[in-house]
């Protein structure tokens, strides 16, 4: 990945930083990154204390970049680095974000990508913002890296975020190329919460649902009650058996209010972490970073 990175970047002489995040890896991670920032001083490392999640990491790096340009990607090389000359071409002809969209994933199988497109179209039906196939592969001029930062949210969905706060935007296609080293870290388990997270924090959708699925068991429940009354004046000999009956309703029911709660308690951790008022992220390390210089955020603590 550093020679591509040193490739790219050659043109640009010394004006720029290459900043990696350490989301609490368990491998040789830390000790690879700490040579290569012993080597060059434009390197810039910032450890976590423990794994704090993919958006964190993200956030750490925009907290502590001090570019013009600040471009975020990931360290797997699916996020291509020969691209970032054409990103600063269109941040320089004028776009305030440029965004990296897929066109096509060949890490992932047909099934999660069908399902990762289909979320994108369900988001931006559901919460009226314009969300693509897109990850946090992306460029940011200086002014929107400020709006980022000031946003609150401890909970972060940055491809949301993004899409909230406006902007002048770019979309470049790229095809997402297989790892070269590794697993994907990113299981189904994380993009499950992903991709709750996001339609929580963007909409009021399942809150609604809710209401309305409670609506029909209730219309259902209504033209049950008649339909017995009737049944009870017309039949004699009543083909509903009543304790079948009563079982069926009392499932029904109770799952229908299992499902809002579950829904209303999402909404609620969600206020929970924000009024407990955390820090996003805590860095334990860092390499070539002034730690008198660093801009101490309300989203991160970084000497501890």
């Amino acid at each position: 990945m550093m020679g591509e990175l040193y490739s790219v970047c050659s043109p640009f002489g010394k004006n720029y930083e290459i900043i990696f995040v350490d989301d609490g890896s368990a491998d040789r991670t830390p000790d690879i990154l700490a040579e290569l920032a012993s080597k060059d001083s434009r390197i810039k490392v910032l450890r976590f204390s423990r794994n704090f999640g993919h958006q964190a990491a993200f956030s750490a790096g925009m907290d502590t970049a001090r570019g013009e340009l600040v471009m975020t990607m990931d360290g797997d090389l699916q996020h291509p680095p020969r691209l970032i000359p054409e990103f600063i071409k269109h941040a320089e002809n004028g776009s305030d974000i440029v965004i990296g969209e897929r066109l096509f994933n060949r890490q992932n199988s047909f099934v999660r990508e069908m399902t990762g497109r289909t979320f994108y179209r369900f988001m931006s039906a559901v919460t009226n913002l314009e969300f693509k196939n897109v990850s946090d592969f992306a460029m940011y001029k200086r002014s929107v890296i400020n709006v980022l930062k000031r946003l609150p949210e401890k909970e972060r969905f940055l491809r949301g975020m993004v899409q909230w706060i406006g902007f002048n935007k770019k979309y470049i296609p790229y095809i997402v190329e297989a790892r070269k080293h590794g697993q994907p870290k990113y299981t189904a388990k994380k993009l499950l919460g992903l991709i709750m997270s996001g339609l929580t924090s963007f909409s009021a959708f399942p809150l609604r649902l809710a209401f309305w699925v409670g609506m029909m068991v209730f219309a259902i429940s209504i033209g049950f009650a008649a339909y017995v009354f009737i049944d009870h004046y017309l039949n004699p000999n009543p083909l509903i058996a009543g304790w079948a009956t009563l079982v069926i309703l009392v499932l029904g029911l109770g799952s229908v209010q299992l499902m809002v709660m579950g829904v209303v308690g999402e909404y609620l951790y969600k206020m929970f972490n924000e009024i407990k008022g955390r820090p996003l992220y805590i860095v334990a390390e860092t390499k070539n970073i002034d730690k008198n210089k660093i801009e101490q955020s309300q989203y991160g603590i970084h000497n501890i």
